[in-house]
């Protein structure tokens, strides 16, 4: 796939012929948030989210309390709001999942600049000492292993729990396939996990139609995903955060929403 763009600014977009939605694939609740952004910069949005989200409880002894709380994604913080550790401090990966994290009730937040694992990792190694206890690190089934060896090499306990799983959907809603072959200008993807969700469902016929459709992705490892379509182009996010991804996505041709 050789039609990968790196936008750094907005720039109002270009759709073809009648092509003003765009399909938004993540799941709630960041969903909601994308979808107003994205009607605010003139695009008709559609939700089209292609993971589940399943809690699970939260396994971990009251005592000894961790020194600090690690979340890489928002959709952890349920997982973990008990009174006894609110006053606990959290780091969290980017700028939605420390607002998640506020609004649930965390006294001292910090928020890794970066918006990247790596980059939340050298934070917590740089701000905390690991002789003042293990760090709990809250993640999605399967995820956070980079992120857990990272942090015990640099000497930490890490208590990593699983406190969601993420379930894939096995095929498009009747009217978002529709919307591929004659009205999708664009497809946003936050994740590689997202992305694979949406490829896997789609059908030959529906993967020849993206030759039409911009896909707007949130990493280099996201747009890795897409090398198995053809796509009108793929636009890296300069940012791995939702300002990253509406900058890239660009001003449509409706009136905004506001």
């Amino acid at each position: 796939m050789s039609n990968r763009e790196h936008p750094t600014h907005d720039t109002p977009a270009r759709p073809t012929g009648g092509r003003v939605a765009v399909l938004v694939t993540r799941p709630p609740p960041g969903l909601a948030e994308t979808m107003e952004a994205v009607g605010a910069r003139g695009w008709l949005p559609v939700a089209s989210p292609m993971l589940d989200i399943v809690a699970l409880p939260l396994l971990f002894a009251p005592a000894p309390r961790p020194q600090a709380i690690i979340l890489t994604s928002g959709q952890a913080v349920g997982a973990i709001v008990r009174p006894d550790l609110l006053d606990v401090p959290c780091y969290a990966v980017g700028a939605a999942t420390a607002r998640r994290a506020r609004d649930a009730g965390f006294i001292h937040v910090e928020m890794a600049d970066e918006g990247t694992a790596d980059g939340l990792g050298r934070m917590v190694a740089h701000d905390l000492s690991p002789a003042a206890g293990a760090l709990l690190l809250a993640v999605g089934r399967g995820y956070g292993m980079e992120l857990a060896g990272m942090l015990r090499d640099a000497g930490f306990r890490v208590r990593r729990r699983s406190v969601y799983r993420v379930m894939a959907r096995g095929r498009l809603p009747a009217r978002v396939a529709a919307m591929i072959g004659d009205r999708a200008d664009a497809v946003m993807f936050f994740s590689p996990r997202t992305a694979q969700a949406f490829m896997a469902a789609l059908t030959a016929s529906q993967r020849a139609m993206l030759r039409q459709v911009r896909a707007i992705v949130i990493s280099e490892r996201t747009a890795a995903v897409l090398e198995m379509g053809e796509w009108r182009s793929v636009g890296v996010a300069s940012t791995p955060d939702s300002a990253g991804m509406l900058a890239c996505l660009g001003n449509g041709p409706l009136d905004p929403v506001t």
